[in-house]
């Protein structure tokens, strides 16, 4: 491969990744310094990556651990992720009892009226791109009333449109839907966060057809506890995972990048008093460390313009086994724009395999089974929560706006709960409106 290619990305990765990680680190070290009770699991993520960029600064090797810092920290946003999932499930099923104990306006719209209402912002979309997340929108709000084989079969119709495109693609989506019906869950839930596993438990054991007010307020309170925790924990993650990611691509580059003298030093004294501070647990104001910052203005955006400009063969049998190019596919990746990417370059592609009916129908009986499991573990209202969940992440499988119409009239129809159909229908409302403060 062209040397003068390698030295052009590995420069340009070098000095990009360089600033970003000098700014992000101070961000990463004034969140921390505000933030309290963080898990075991992530004061141990944060205290690996520190000592991993001081064997760096002294020039030892770390690649290995490196790899292993990022699946770790991978796996804890995938905890992170499940929690969040399981959590929406029971959101849903809070939020359409909420009437029950709170005085709320009542809807203003008949069945028939509010069916109309939403097959007009349906057909309101420029394309059928737009339409069709309209529906599975509205779908995800609607008040959930058939049997469990009537729900399968929705899926397996659903999961028909992936006949004749590439096994991946199917496999993609049963990973979607397996983790957001609560069919697979990580190892390691109840370890890593034991709080969260406990409001968890809590809310999978409520019997929601008898709640009385301070119950209700009880888990409402719970529930709000648990969602505020996962966003600041999964920021905080995020945050460390763009500085490995920023960290290993100056472990790959810095051999054969070019770099100004002075902007490494400035760079260098930067990340090296955060990392004291970090190994002394000094988190006091630092009036001279923001004074060096505002010197690093506007050189993050030109450095990744610069790096965007270089391009990289398509890969071949020959390319994959030359070392450098493997490093520069990997830092293509680290700075994809996706944190948790695989870095495995991949061999020449081959004919891929692409679904048939019978496999499709293989792979939605076996998650039926599993499906069932979930159920028989779970009240009706949490189990009508996992079909709406489910519905709204499948393809479109209506042939017809009047397939859709007849969908949401007998969706709305069927629902004798008034609590939970007014308040589908207040969210159905503040969906349509936020679009439309959004055009």
């Amino acid at each position: 491969m062209d040397s003068r290619i390698i030295k052009r990305q590995m420069t340009a990765a070098y000095q990009y990744s360089h600033t970003r990680l000098a700014l992000n680190y101070c961000s990463f070290f004034d969140s921390l310094s505000e933030t309290t009770g963080l898990e075991k699991d992530f004061e141990e993520c944060t205290a690996e990556f520190v000592k991993l960029l001081s064997a760096y600064r002294s020039g030892d090797s770390i690649e290995d651990s490196l790899e292993k810092l990022r699946e770790r920290i991978t796996h804890q946003v995938e905890i992170l992720t499940s929690y969040t999932d399981c959590f929406q499930i029971y959101e849903y099923v809070l939020n359409r009892i909420e009437r029950r104990f709170t005085s709320l306006p009542e809807c203003q719209y008949n069945d028939e009226t509010f069916a109309q209402l939403l097959i007009n912002y349906i057909k309101g979309g420029k394309d059928s791109s737009l339409m069709n997340s309209r529906i599975q929108q509205v779908i995800s709000q609607l008040p959930v009333r058939f049997t469990k084989q009537k729900f399968f079969s929705m899926v397996m119709e659903g999961l028909s449109v992936y006949i004749g495109s590439p096994k991946e693609n199917l496999e993609d989506m049963m990973y979607i839907l397996r983790t957001e019906s609560m069919a697979q869950l990580p190892q390691g839930m109840k370890e890593s966060h034991p709080k969260l596993y406990e409001i968890l438990d809590e809310l999978c054991h409520a019997d929601y057809r008898n709640l009385d007010k301070d119950r209700y307020d009880h888990l409402m309170a719970r529930f709000q506890w648990a969602g505020a925790s996962l966003v600041e924990e999964s920021s905080l993650y995020l945050l460390l995972q763009d500085l490995v990611n920023d960290l290993y691509v100056l472990l790959l580059a810095r051999d054969r990048a070019l770099a100004d003298e002075k902007e490494e030093a400035l760079l260098t004294s930067i990340i090296g008093d955060i990392t004291q501070r970090f190994e002394k647990a000094d988190f006091s104001p630092a009036d001279q460390l923001m004074d060096q910052l505002t010197a690093l203005e506007g050189r993050q955006e030109a450095y990744y313009e610069r790096y965007l400009k270089t391009e990289l063969p398509e890969a071949s049998s020959e390319l994959l086994q030359d070392p450098e190019y493997v490093s520069a596919v990997k830092i293509d990746r680290l700075l994809s724009g996706s944190p948790f990417a695989d870095l495995e370059a991949k061999t020449e592609e081959g004919e891929e395999e692409l679904t048939d009916r019978a496999y499709m129908e293989g792979v939605a009986n076996a998650y039926f089974k599993e499906l069932e499991e979930v159920f028989g573990k779970n009240s009706r209202p949490v189990v009508r929560s996992i079909m709406a969940k489910v519905l709204s992440d499948l393809p479109i499988c209506f042939n017809s706006l009047d397939e859709i119409q007849d969908y949401i009239r007998g969706s709305l129809e069927s629902c004798a709960d008034s609590a939970e159909k007014e308040t589908s229908m207040e969210l159905l409302e503040e969906l349509m409106e936020d679009e439309n403060n959004l055009a």
